[in-house]
């Protein structure tokens, strides 16, 4: 294990931003932490913790110590004739982990087929599509506390998952580094096919699913009906720099969201306190709206000023040409949020991390 000063995060970073770290290192392995978490460079500079460099946006150069957690390895640790237990370490890939699932046919996270990252950053957004969310698997995690050099274990509960969010998000941003989580995956899973979106296309995961497999569909027919989907309306980072979703979608009371409707009749909604893509009941207060389809009425989907745009499938997402500074990248997302508060009155709420 070795500490490099003045680090180039330009490769570390899915929107390219030319960024240094003050210092910078790589774990493989739990035992280079306790040696780490002696080093001056460590104790005494603020901390950035990173895996693919996905979600993250470098608004300038880091002033402390980049770790990038690349500690691999995944095994059953306990199984039935239902479900088995997986323990997989937070440097995985986790579209690799979702194929591994898929081949074995266990069920539970197809459906977050080609989600870009890494495992230990699963829990930490809560990462969630086409109708399945990593909390509806999770079972606990350890975790290595920056502070105290002791590896604690977090079950659900003290997660705190919500919408894209969790404890590690907000109130212990920076002050873990997480090492291995262990999700349930069922043997005998039922397949998740609800969901579907209007936009420039109509995306559902049956109809692409009736495209490539003849029922009864299985859940590597929802991986692949995903892969799918995702491949054609979502930018490759390694053609196309971008950090995924930009921005979540807003939650907004229901009448705030039939006022929207009467705009765009085709404007979609989904359950607050889930994932489900189906009717949503009468009782509920709030929603979430397809944010996504707001932005692209207003007129910002394949949208570009200077190097920043945004993609001309998915209005969601930021894009740039490689040669964006991360102030552009930020003043353009500031740009995006002005005109959606001036239209809607609706704060918009960034997604991607700004570092």
């Amino acid at each position: 294990m070795k500490i490099f000063n003045n680090y180039n995060l330009a490769k570390l970073n899915t929107l390219r931003i030319q960024a240094k770290a003050k210092f910078f290192v790589e774990i493989e392995k739990e035992s280079e932490l306790q040696e780490l978490f002696l080093m001056p460079e460590f104790k005494n500079n603020k901390k950035f913790f990173l895996g693919s460099g996905s979600n993250i946006l470098f608004t300038g150069d880091f002033g402390g110590v980049v770790v990038k957690v690349s500690m691999l390895g995944k095994k059953v640790i306990e199984e039935n004739s239902e479900s088995v237990l997986l323990e997989v370490a937070a440097g995985e890939v986790w579209h690799d982990l979702v194929t591994y699932a898929v081949s074995n046919n266990f069920g539970g996270v197809e459906n977050l087929a080609f989600v870009p990252g890494t495992v230990g950053a699963a829990p930490v957004q809560n990462i969630a599509a086409y109708g399945e969310s990593f909390s509806d698997v999770f079972i606990s995690l350890d975790a290595f506390n920056v502070e105290t050099g002791k590896i604690e274990k977090f079950n659900k509960e003290e997660c705190k998952f919500g919408y894209r969010e969790s404890v590690f998000k907000k109130e212990f941003k920076n002050k873990y580094i997480i090492l291995k989580v262990r999700l349930q995956l069922l043997k005998n899973p039922q397949i998740e096919d609800s969901y579907y979106q209007i936009g420039i296309t109509r995306d559902s995961v049956k109809e692409e699913m009736n495209k490539i497999a003849i029922p009864p569909f299985y859940i590597k027919d929802v991986y692949q009906a995903v892969i799918n989907i995702r491949s054609r309306k979502l930018p490759d980072p390694l053609k196309i720099p971008n950090a995924g979703s930009s921005f979540l979608n807003s939650v907004v009371s229901r009448k705030k969201y039939e006022e929207l409707k009467e705009e765009d009749s085709e404007l979609q909604s989904y359950p607050v306190g889930g994932l489900s893509y189906k009717t949503i009941n009468d009782g509920e207060d709030f929603v979430k709206v397809a944010t996504g389809r707001l932005l692209q009425n207003l007129g910002w989907l394949g949208k570009w000023i200077g190097n920043v745009g945004v993609h001309d499938k998915h209005a969601l997402i930021i894009v740039t040409n490689g040669k964006a500074t991360g102030e552009e990248v930020v003043n353009f997302i500031e740009m995006i949020k002005k005109s959606y508060f001036d239209k809607y009155g609706i704060k918009l709420e960034t997604e991607v991390n700004l570092i």
